[in-house]
C-alpha cells in the first residue's frame, strides 16, 4: 500500500470514529434530556403537593448534574465536529492528490 493510501485510509477511519462519537454523544444528550423533563414534571407534582423541601432541593440537585452534563457534552460534540471536518478535509485532500496522480499518469502514458 502506497503511504498516500494510508494516509487517506486513516483519514477515513477517523472520519467513521468522530460520526459514531457524536451519533453516541447526541443519543447520551438526549437521554439525558429525556430524564431532565422527567425531573422537572415530578418536581412539579412534588412542589404542588407540598413534599419535604429535601426530596425538591434533592431533585434540583439532580437536574443541575444533567445540566451540568448537558454542557459538558455539548463541549464534547463541538470538539468532535472539528475532529469530524478536519478528518472529512484530510480525506478531500487525499482523493484529490490521487486523482491528480492518476492524471498525470495518463497522460504521460498517452504522450
Amino acid at each position: 500500500m502506497k503511504a498516500s493510501d494510508h494516509i487517506a485510509q486513516t483519514y477515513r477511519r477517523q472520519l467513521e470514529a468522530h460520526r459514531q462519537e457524536i451519533a453516541e454523544l447526541e443519543r447520551l444528550a438526549q437521554s439525558l434530556r429525556r430524564q431532565q423533563v422527567k425531573i422537572d414534571g415530578e418536581q412539579k407534582a412534588a412542589e404542588a403537593a407540598g413534599s419535604v423541601p429535601h426530596y425538591i432541593a434533592a431533585m434540583a440537585e439532580r437536574r443541575a448534574r444533567i445540566e451540568q452534563s448537558l454542557a459538558e457534552i455539548d463541549v464534547k460534540i463541538r470538539q468532535a465536529r472539528e475532529g469530524l471536518s478536519e478528518a472529512y478535509h484530510g480525506v478531500r485532500r487525499s482523493e484529490i492528490a490521487a486523482s491528480a496522480r492518476a492524471e498525470q499518469h495518463r497522460r504521460r502514458r498517452a504522450g
